[in-house]
């Protein structure tokens, strides 16, 4: 209920309450007993009414509070994770070579977002369509990012037991096919490398304005 009911209500009470007296005037101490209760009873129905909508919008401030919250800790969340992997991969993606395999083994975890992974159904209280798809397509891509450093880092150890281990007759062409392997997939690392970039950018922006349109109540 938005504000502003209060005059209408009141002049509806006044109004009802000069139909009734004229339809049927005090006359006697019972119909003075009646008028009282009638009043109180009206009073009780204005102040209840009062009350839920005070609640009511309480609640709607509460929730405001929390999905903006929840906004600033997703931003929050990304910016750190941004920061870290900008500092240590993201310059070595951009600087290598096509066709080069990326040897670093990066140590990465699915248990980075913590906060995306134990609010997800926050994300549709957001009233933004756009960030609300800017928000599961970052965690999306960022999750196959670091799937696919996983599978980066396999192959490195792979090659590495290979080159240490293997012996066989066939040693030189099993290593270099395995090393075109690397090469290949590193490749897949700077396509996500661009893809994350653009979407982080992308979500930093929306967030931003979104919060700015949307201050703390």
């Amino acid at each position: 209920m938005k504000g502003g009911w209060q005059a209408p209500l009141a002049v509806l009470v006044v109004v009802v309450f000069f139909a009734a007296f004229g339809a049927k005037p005090m006359q006697s101490a019972a119909d003075i007993a009646a008028w009282v209760q009638g009043v109180g009873s009206l009073l009780a129905i204005i102040a209840a009414i009062g009350i839920y909508t005070k609640q009511y919008k309480d609640k709607q401030a509460d929730d405001a509070n929390e999905t903006r919250a929840f906004v600033e800790a997703i931003r929050e969340e990304v910016q750190a994770a941004w920061d870290g992997y900008n500092a240590e991969i993201h310059p070595a993606l951009l600087a290598l070579p096509d066709g080069q395999p990326f040897n670093v083994v990066y140590p990465v975890s699915t248990e980075t977002f913590p906060i995306y992974q134990n609010g997800a159904s926050m994300v549709g209280k957001i009233d933004d369509p756009e960030l609300r798809r800017i928000i599961v397509k970052t965690y999306s891509l960022a999750r196959g990012l670091i799937s696919t450093f996983q599978l980066n880092n396999s192959l490195l150890a792979e090659h590495k037991q290979l080159s240490l281990l293997y012996f066989q007759p066939n040693r030189d062409a099993v290593l270099e096919a395995h090393a075109r392997a690397v090469c290949d997939y590193a490749a897949k690392l700077k396509e996500r490398d661009r893809w994350i970039t653009e979407v982080v950018g992308a979500l930093f922006v929306r967030t931003n304005q979104w919060l700015a349109t949307h201050p703390a109540h």
